[in-house]
Formats: C-alpha cells, structure tokens, sequence
C-alpha cells in the first residue's frame, strides 16, 4: 500500500480481516445506511492527539478568539486532557476526506 493511500473497509471486512485499532474511524455513509471503516496508516497516541489539536487552538485562536465565549488556551487543553482517546479522535473532526494522518501531519 502506498503513502497516502485511502483504505475503506465494510465493517464486516473489518470485522473479517483486521484486528481494532486505535486509528480506525468509523463512519456511515450520507448515501446509504452501510457503515465503513477508514483505518490509518499510522497510529498515534493520546499525547500526539492532545499535542495537535491544542497546536490547531492556539493558531485559531490567534485570529478568532472570543474571551467571552470560547476558553483560553490552558483551559482548553485541560479540557482535552480529560478527553478519551475516541473522544479526541471525534474533536479533531477528521473523516473519509479528511483523514487524521492529514490533521497529525497538519498540527503536530
């Protein structure tokens, strides 16, 4: 398989031929009510997550940021340090077109 490569699996191909994986994201398709499984060439471990989409605030931030409304920086990335890992996986809003190997190689 080549860098970069989309790999989408049927969940009953991933349930047949692949072992879980902390990089796999599920989704259904807007066209249909199958599910798919998008697994990531790489993995990546809850302080990579963490590292990434606190290094995606802080740039937003600089541009947008409302005291009133959205938390700062430090606060934010305490919030996510109480994140799961499937909860980090859902907050760095990554799919079938924008897979999470782009957002990691975007913010880390």
């Amino acid at each position: 398989m080549q860098t970069g490569q989309v790999v989408i699996f049927t969940l009953a191909d991933y349930a047949n031929h692949w072992n879980p994986s902390p990089s796999c994201l599920f989704f259904r398709s807007s066209t249909s009510s199958s599910r798919s499984t998008y697994c990531s060439q790489m993995t990546f471990s809850k302080e990579q997550l963490i590292d990434a989409l606190y290094n995606e605030y802080v740039f937003l931030c600089h541009d947008d940021f409302d005291p009133d409304e959205d938390p700062t920086p430090e606060e934010y990335l305490e919030m996510l340090k109480e994140m799961t890992y499937d909860e980090l996986i859902v907050e760095t809003s990554t799919d079938e077109e924008y897979h999470l190997d782009e957002f990691m190689s975007a913010w880390s």
